[in-house]
This record gives C-alpha cells, structure tokens and sequence, in this order.
C-alpha cells in the first residue's frame, strides 16, 4: 500500500544496494552525452590519480530516486529540492548501498525532509545529502 503523508514518522529509513557497472555507465553516457574520459578511459582516470574509471557523480546519485519515488517517501510525493555532496568517487565495479530516512516532517507544507547517504562495500561515505520531498493533492487515510 502506498504511503500518505499522515504514514510518515521521523527516523523511518528504507536502504537499497546497487553495483555501479559498466552497463549503468554506458547507458548513462548515452543518456547524456557525458563520455568525459575520467568515465571512459582507463589510462585518463589513472593519470588524475584514480584507481582506475569513476562513475559519473549524477549517474551515482540517481539511485536516490528509486528509493524516493517508489518507497520512502514513495509514489504520493515528487523530490521538489535535492541537496547532494559527492564526498568520494565511485569505482566502475562498486556497489553503494542507499540509505534514505526521514529526518523532518512539515504538516504546513506536507512535505518530508530526506537524508540521503550512500557508502560504498567497504563502507566508506561515497555521497551524502538532503532531499523534500512534498505530497500534493487530497489527504489520503489509510485504514
């Protein structure tokens, strides 16, 4: 059942893990035209020091809307801001686990405040951030 804003309480979290790979990455530069060679080029990314190519900052941070729009705080509300610091590139190959909790509710806007935060397998902050999300139209009750 999908949740209504009176369904919100603050600390509920919802978590989702996703492997960074190399069809994420190919399909995203074709989405965007973003075929920068840090993403593209082995031998560039590791002159700039990385280990080896980095995903894309935005392709990384797009995982958030799963998680927003179908689970927390799910189909009843759209993102209207989104706040997010890429603290550590992402390797090509990595998994990043997605953690989203609700950290403030607004019953005079109807609106949920978000913090995102996502690590990757070695548990190390990849990206963090804030989301509102609002939820717009007839109060809806569950039963």
């Amino acid at each position: 059942m999908p949740l209504t804003f009176r369904d919100l309480s603050e600390g509920m979290i919802a978590k989702r893990s996703v492997l960074i790979g190399e069809d994420q990455v190919n399909s995203f530069v074709a989405l965007t035209a973003d075929d920068a060679p840090v993403h593209t080029d082995r031998d560039h990314a590791r002159s700039l020091g990385y280990e080896g190519r980095i995903a894309h900052g935005m392709l990384v941070g797009s995982m958030y809307s799963q998680i927003l729009g179908c689970e927390l705080p799910g189909v009843n509300a759209v993102i209207m801001k989104l706040s997010l610091d890429m603290v550590k590139p992402v390797l090509i190959g990595d998994t990043v686990q997605y953690s989203v909790a609700v950290s403030r509710l607004s019953e005079a806007t109807r609106s949920a405040t978000m913090t995102l935060s996502a690590h990757n397998a070695a548990g190390e902050q990849v990206n963090r951030g804030t989301a509102v999300c609002i939820f717009r139209g007839p109060i809806l009750e569950t039963n």
